[in-house]
């Protein structure tokens, strides 16, 4: 299991269209992916469970990547949440 965090930078946080793109790369990935904010987590690959988080700006969300090419998912998962949020 790799976990990593990243504070939002995004002025909208973590909206509608980045949770989509969140959303669709970890259900091509295939590793599990749980994103916790605050005291709520929701798989990844849902992308109502990512809008639930209600995260803003300056929120931390906490990754958590499990399975089959963990490693390589989380970094790209890095790369793609520095993108987005």
């Amino acid at each position: 299991m790799v976990t990593f965090i990243h504070k939002i930078s995004d002025p909208n946080g973590l909206h509608a269209i980045n949770a989509a793109r969140l959303a669709r790369f970890c259900r091509d990935c295939p590793a599990r992916v749980r994103v916790a904010c605050r005291d709520t987590a929701a798989d990844a690959r849902q992308m109502m469970g990512l809008m639930k988080l209600r995260a803003k700006q300056g929120d931390v969300l906490e990754f958590r990547v499990e399975g089959t090419d963990e490693e390589d998912a989380a970094e790209k998962l890095k790369v793609l949440a520095g993108e987005l949020l």
